[in-house]
């Protein structure tokens, strides 16, 4: 978060999203506010929508003035709220939380970001209440949640439909149907492979309905730079047909690699731009459907999958980016060294050479792919995914 996140936070009252503090939770042992800062915390995991809280301390909740809490005694870092969650007996999983400091008007001002997660209701499993809980215990069971800028309390509990709608989004029935699939693709232990005379496909094993179905596609290109790293370099094609009951909900691309051997989704072609002179590599978006049907094909250890070595091969010149955004972000960076990287990706005349040897041998002789100019292309291909990729390691944030 930035400080002009929190402004816009600061400026708009109280929701299901956000919260305002003057001050820090009291931190003494026989102190009631360390429930109450868990029940807070509680009720901002079951929310029922998708995105990220916040609780801001040192603004005022009515007037939303920024008094500061620079000096309060009561801070708390990421470290020590995590160390306290931790230690309590909470179900299903401890609550993401992350605490970091902002400068506002002269004052600094502490924003706790509570991650959003499916793995909903959260609440205590036990009567062990922790220290600090003093006169109003949490029992076990109690499932706190917040409805606009109320929150349930801290001696009540959920109301019948407000469960159910956290049953809901943890089994992802709030969702539009593609952000559901995305969903089931990420179960990868509740997938099978089927083979039978209408063709082959992948179904998920918990609700039928969802199911992956591979057709043969006609395309005359023999081989791609993300080939080359195969014993086989010859590849045929395929579309996924991502499907729930009949209805079709997204196409992608797919080939067989190694003499068909596994299969793979066709990455996206990532560009380094200057001037009308293009670096191309391959990349997936990690967020991304294509990427969830890659990581599921390469997880669930079927006829249709690779082994690690395969994989590593395949992967090496792959750059991984979590979303759009942050494709953008690398490549405009890029942009303004396009020099170095052309110059880092020159092109080695012995590898040259072993391309074209493997291709010759597991490519028809009148494929366009054993030019000299496809050759330097797809090599060149391998080399800038490779350089990005190293970018990305060396520049992790």
């Amino acid at each position: 978060m930035n400080e002009e996140d929190l402004f816009k936070l600061i400026e708009t009252r109280e929701d299901d999203h956000h919260d305002f503090k003057e001050k820090w939770y009291s931190s003494g042992e026989n102190n009631s506010k360390k429930a109450e800062m868990l029940k807070d915390i509680f009720s901002f995991v079951n929310t029922i929508h998708d995105d990220d809280c916040y609780l801001i301390f040192g603004v005022t909740d009515r007037t939303r003035e920024i008094v500061g809490i620079e000096n309060d005694e009561n801070r708390y870092n990421t470290q020590q709220i995590t160390d306290w969650l931790s230690n309590l007996p909470i179900e299903p999983e401890i609550p993401k939380v992350r605490v970091e400091t902002l400068s506002a008007k002269g004052h600094e001002v502490d924003v706790m970001i509570i991650k959003n997660t499916d793995r909903v209701p959260t609440f205590l499993k036990t009567g062990k209440k922790g220290k600090g809980f003093g006169s109003h215990p949490i029992g076990p069971g109690q499932v706190f949640t917040r409805r606009e800028d109320t929150n349930t309390s801290i001696n009540g509990t959920a109301d019948y439909n407000q469960l159910t709608e956290l049953v809901k989004k943890q089994l992802g029935l709030n969702l539009p149907i593609e952000g559901r699939f995305k969903n089931v693709l990420q179960d990868c232990k509740n997938w099978s492979y089927y083979e039978h005379s209408d063709g082959t496909g992948i179904q998920y094993l918990l609700d039928p309905d969802f199911k992956v179905v591979f057709i043969d596609r006609n395309y005359d290109v023999n081989a791609e730079s993300y080939s080359l790293s195969q014993i086989r370099v010859d590849i045929s094609w395929e579309i996924a047909q991502l499907k729930y009951k009949t209805d079709i909900i997204k196409e992608i691309n797919v080939i067989n690699l190694d003499g068909g051997r596994f299969k793979a989704v066709v990455p996206d072609i990532g560009s380094i731009s200057n001037y009308g002179k293009d670096l191309f590599y391959d990349c997936y978006k990690v967020n991304s459907l294509k990427y969830q049907l890659e990581e599921l094909i390469n997880k669930m250890r079927s006829a249709i999958s690779p082994d690690s070595g395969a994989l590593n091969n395949f992967m090496k010149s792959i750059v991984l980016y979590r979303n759009n955004e942050h494709q953008k972000e690398v490549e405009q960076y890029l942009c303004n060294i396009w020099s170095v990287v052309n110059t880092s990706t020159e092109l080695d005349a012995e590898e040259i050479s072993i391309y074209k040897s493997k291709l010759k041998t597991d490519v028809p002789r009148d494929s366009d792919e054993l030019s000299d100019l496809a050759i330097e292309r797809m090599a060149k291909q391998i080399n800038v995914g490779k350089y990005v990729k190293n970018f990305l390691k060396q520049h992790h944030q």
